[in-house]
């Protein structure tokens, strides 16, 4: 079972596919975006990605989607779900990320609810994970106003993150 497309308000999301790779470079290659998910990509750290983002929807059924805005078809960002090892556990987590004209609009609020929602609705994962470096607030906030609870403050890939967990209400 796939969510090949979604909708929330403002945003249509589009699953990631290799079509997809200019939008995927433009943000790696962003140093505002990239300055809070390990730095800027080379053009092969980027292809490694969108492949292991492909993998998701090939191995789970679900990973990330390309998000363009509805009435412009403008490119806004990335964002859904996706399995990972986090903390030494396996985990399935929500991942955002949008372009710098687009921060502060609640544009990430609506994806993550929408992402939580297929989490929930359609796979039935008990729970989802979400985590930034300690100092990325924007990030942790989105995280709050979506409805994660704090759990821990963990080390993954060698640095400080906030760690989060929603449990899926009909678990």
């Amino acid at each position: 079972m796939q969510v090949e497309r979604i909708e929330t308000p403002r945003l249509r999301g589009e699953r990631i596919r290799q079509s997809h790779w200019k939008y995927y470079f433009e943000m790696g290659s962003n140093p505002e975006v990239m300055a809070t998910l390990g730095g800027i990509w080379t053009q092969t750290k980027a292809q490694d990605s969108l492949i292991a983002n492909l993998k998701q929807w090939e191995y789970y059924g679900h990973g990330q989607w390309i998000f363009l805005e509805k009435d412009t078809n403008i490119f806004v960002g990335r964002g859904g779900i996706r399995r990972v090892i986090v903390n030494g556990s396996e985990e399935v987590e929500l991942g955002y990320a949008l372009m710098p004209e687009f921060w502060g609009q609640g544009l990430a609020v609506e994806i993550g609810q929408k992402s939580l929602e297929i989490a929930f609705s359609k796979f039935n994962y008990p729970s989802v994970v979400c985590y930034t470096l300690v100092d990325n607030k924007r990030s942790e906030r989105v995280m709050q106003k979506i409805g994660f609870l704090y759990e821990a403050n963990i080390i993954h890939v060698n640095l400080p993150h906030v760690f989060y967990r929603y449990q899926n209400p009909q678990a």
